[in-house]
């Protein structure tokens, strides 16, 4: 197991201790599957709709709150709950929603930490959004009121929830597939801007939320005040799944470059690479851009180079291994067999029926669909999930990093306390 699985959940008696104490019948409630577990979720916008979906897919899960400025969004969300009860700070939110057992946060990047530590506080188990946080110290802080208060924390990154990736560890890492690995290439590219129309009937007034304009609000991923762009947005997922996959290496040392080609008064790049030395001497490369797709046809990837060979896995769906020869062999998801992640068992039959189904996204969604199973059995039975603060400290740490080396254009190195 990879380093940055080093702290275990609920790691003291103290804190077992102190979760007994501060948790309620409400909870006790939840304990069981035929009773509903109740959650808010903070943050309305096309992804936090995703998650949220995708959460009340869960059997005994109900959407009773949420907590959103933009009234566009309120009303989209309203058709996945009707009858749930709406806010626009999240505090109140805490104050008054009494039944709650978890909440969804799936903000603006630099309000992930606020809203996790007050809703930990608060008492309530953290589904948070990736990037985990704005800064290496905000997720930090995460972590630490997780074990202050024994509360589940996990971090929306779904490769950590995807069969897939764990079958290519085990081709990589137990049977060494290609060999020594020399070079990671991690790829997401695509030809679709981030940048969209601010709507004409969005009028409302969000500069006590800390956006001046509609703009800012809608295009936050365009400013550096709220978000680092690329790296943290796409980069997180990728350098993970690098780092993990290399069997828990950490980076040393990166620089890398970034460029807008839009012109459009945009703060965060939307080409950008960064590239990293890991331990063990092994580069580790991030590419984006937002104006072609056209990288194994299917936009986004990793690449594996060994010396014996090569590992591919493709938007999340797809695991190809190539000989020395260069020939391929596209590797099924039977390989892997019965597994369990999180407490929740992807029966070899589920996972077949998922790899088959590309109209539906394979096993990519199956992945968005398994990280919310894994943090209703989290919560439910105080269990540690698949994504730990951990996991996203150190995924959240290589990027921030690796925007700084860009935007800078110097050589930025990694120490030890940067990760957890």
């Amino acid at each position: 197991m990879s380093r940055t699985h080093r702290r275990a959940f609920l790691q003291s008696s103290a804190a077992i201790g102190a979760l007994a104490a501060t948790t309620t019948k409400r909870l006790a409630r939840a304990a069981t599957v035929n009773d509903n577990l109740h959650f808010a979720l903070i943050g309305a916008g096309g992804q936090g709709r995703h998650v949220a979906g995708n959460f009340l897919k869960v059997p005994g899960v109900k959407l009773t709150a949420v907590c959103e400025i933009n009234p566009l969004c309120v009303a989209e969300a309203q058709k996945l709950a009707p009858d749930a009860r709406v806010y626009d700070d999240w505090k109140e939110l805490l104050d008054k929603e009494k039944d709650l057992q978890a909440v969804v946060i799936a903000l603006p990047e630099h309000t992930h930490a606020a809203a996790s530590i007050d809703c930990m506080k608060g008492g309530k188990d953290v589904f948070c959004e990736k990037p985990m946080a704005y800064a290496i110290d905000e997720a930090k802080a995460m972590i630490a009121t997780r074990d202050e208060t024994g509360r589940v924390l996990q971090i929306g990154q779904q490769r950590r929830s995807n069969p897939l990736y764990y079958l290519a560890e085990r081709l990589l890492q137990k049977e060494g597939a290609i060999g020594e690995i020399m070079r990671v290439d991690a790829f997401w590219d695509r030809s679709s801007d981030w940048k969209r129309d601010v709507p004409n009937d969005l009028n409302k007034d969000f500069s006590k939320w800390g956006f001046p304009t509609a703009n800012h609000l809608i295009n936050w991923r365009l400013y550096r005040k709220y978000g680092h762009g690329l790296m943290t947005e796409n980069g997180t997922h990728q350098m993970d799944a690098s780092g993990w996959l290399l069997g828990g290496r950490r980076p040393k040392v990166v620089c890398g470059m970034g460029t807008s080609r839009y012109r459009d008064g945009r703060e965060t790049h939307d080409i950008c690479s960064a590239e990293y030395m890991y331990e063990g001497d092994t580069i580790v490369r991030f590419t984006q851009d937002f104006h072609q797709g056209f990288n194994f046809a299917w936009s986004y990837g990793e690449l594996f180079l060994g010396v014996d060979g090569a590992l591919r896995i493709t938007a999340e769906q797809e695991l190809v291994v190539y000989d020395k020869e260069r020939h391929p062999t596209k590797v099924s998801i039977a390989k892997l067999g019965e597994i369990e992640l999180g407490g929740v068992v992807s029966s070899t039959s589920e996972l077949a029926a998922a790899e088959a189904d590309r109209t539906g996204g394979g096993l990519r969604t199956y992945a968005y669909q398994n990280e919310m199973r894994i943090f209703s059995h989290a919560v439910r039975n105080r269990t540690q999930p698949t994504c730990t603060g951990e996991i996203g400290l150190n995924s959240v740490a290589a990027t921030i990093v690796g925007t700084d080396a860009q935007f800078a254009g110097e050589y930025r190195q990694f120490t030890p306390e940067m990760f957890a």
